[in-house]
């Protein structure tokens, strides 16, 4: 099997009868790989009913590539990340939620781009949007493909980000030194965390293609997703300063306390 220098991080928070089903395709989907990632990394809680279940499953050949990193620390999802990626060996990661998919040529698809871009630091995939009954919503990420939207077809640049920021980063493939050069995911930012994240990358001339294939299927309402908690706690006020405050926010590289007051 051709081997890419890629792990994926896969974080897993919590599980029930639902969601356990999910997780079982989404690993499928890494197993089904036309070219499989090196390193299958999934993190959980600490001495977690998650790490408990995981070990029952069966990975088949892929077993001794698979690592079950236990988070002692915060488990919200960019901790979650940014412990994976700390425990991650290859020269790459890509991140996979346990309620998605990726394509079965995704990563095929990845190391040939990356074989004729050798100047890009993230390649993206073109999401489809699917609802909990996984009926078709929309696509995520083409927007890079339009005329005239970036400075440079395909490529999402920093001044299309600031006017247009509906982006997936879930199943990007990234350099790990890149994203921990540039601090990694920042726990503080609430709700538009991705769009701080794109933004600093871009700021900081991480060049990011948008692969024109489709790569990964999305979940994008599920009830009992994390931002579905966001749309039922955070109310048009309090998300319109997250999103000033991502515009705020990606000049610098470290997290910073950051709370919303709803009197600023």
């Amino acid at each position: 099997m051709e081997k890419n220098n890629i792990s994926v991080i896969l974080p897993v928070h919590s599980l029930n009868k639902e969601t356990k089903t999910l997780l079982y395709n989404a690993i499928k989907s890494v197993l089904t790989q036309n070219v499989r990632p090196e390193t299958l990394i999934i993190v959980a809680p600490k001495n977690s009913d998650v790490v408990k279940h995981v070990k029952t499953i069966d990975f088949g050949d892929y077993s001794n590539s698979v690592v079950i990193a236990e988070n002692d620390g915060a488990t919200d999802f960019a901790s979650q990340i940014n412990y994976g990626v700390s425990e991650c060996k290859t020269e790459w990661f890509s991140i996979l939620e346990l309620d998605d998919e990726y394509s079965n040529i995704w990563f095929k698809n990845v190391i040939e781009y990356r074989a004729a871009h050798t100047n890009v630091d993230i390649f993206m995939p073109i999401v489809i949007d699917v609802n909990e009954n996984n009926e078709f919503i929309g696509f995520t990420n083409e927007a890079v493909w339009a005329q005239s939207f970036s400075d440079e077809l395909g490529i999402l640049d920093n001044n299309a980000l600031l006017a247009y920021q509906n982006f997936n980063i879930d199943g990007f493939v990234m350099k790990k030194s890149m994203y921990e050069e540039f601090g990694g995911f920042k726990p503080s930012i609430k709700l538009t965390f991705i769009t701080e994240f794109l933004l600093r990358m871009t700021f900081k001339d991480a060049r990011v293609m948008i692969i024109p294939r489709f790569g990964y299927k999305h979940v994008n309402q599920r009830k009992d997703s994390l931002f579905a908690s966001y749309k039922e706690t955070i109310d048009p006020v309090e998300a319109r300063w997250w999103l000033a405050t991502a515009k705020k926010e990606y000049y610098f590289t470290k997290d910073r306390n950051i709370t919303y007051d709803s009197q600023s």
